[in-house]
């Protein structure tokens, strides 16, 4: 990315993004044991869960030390006053120069409330307006119906489906739909009232 550092916190209408710390590791693990079979379909590391909650620590602390330094930017998505984790999200730069990736999930008992398309928004707002990106991607399962819902409702157009390009959780080949926004598209999707 340049050098160039993401905000460690982002304060939505409802949410606090935030970099992950590894204090977060027992609301964390509470909130994927709760959604395992929630997050298992779309979610590879969810294959391996439940995991010890030392384990998770060791994890948060790896986001963090990859956060610091610019490598990676994973987001903890927490109620207003942080006291529950309700998912995690971050901007990913595993997409080539001038790009970020977001990715996203949520526990089983915060889907369908706005909170995904109210995350990835501020996102996309943080890596075109703030970072500078030229572009930003989703990429999600064709039949992930509500994590493709996000990226329709906030103005990210269908460029592509790959197909057989990756592997589901359970190892079969898996096509991968790729949605695209740029900082010209993002300005006309917000003048024809698109509302992150």
């Amino acid at each position: 990315m340049a050098g160039e550092l993401a905000p460690v916190r982002i304060v939505t209408a409802r949410l606090v993004l935030r970099a992950w710390r590894p204090e977060d590791a027992p609301a964390l693990k509470e909130a994927i044991d709760a959604s395992i079979e929630h997050l298992r379909p779309w979610m590879p590391w969810a294959m391996r869960e439940p995991s010890p909650v030392e384990s998770t620590a060791e994890l948060l602390s790896q986001f963090a030390d990859d956060f610091a330094a610019g490598r990676d930017f994973p987001y903890g998505i927490f109620s207003g006053d942080e006291r529950e984790v309700l998912g995690g999200t971050g901007l990913h730069p595993r997409i080539g120069p001038g790009a970020l990736e977001i990715g996203y999930w949520l526990r089983v008992t915060a889907t369908r409330r706005g909170h995904a398309t109210e995350a990835v928004a501020a996102l996309t707002r943080v890596a075109l307006e703030e970072l500078g990106m030229s572009r930003v991607e989703i990429r999600c399962d064709p039949r992930n119906g509500a994590s493709a819902a996000v990226a329709r409702r906030l103005g990210y157009r269908h460029v592509t489906t790959l197909k057989a390009n990756t592997l589901t959780p359970t190892g079969e080949p898996r096509d991968t739909m790729v949605w695209e926004q740029t900082a010209p598209g993002l300005a006309a999707w917000l003048r024809r009232g698109g509302a992150p």
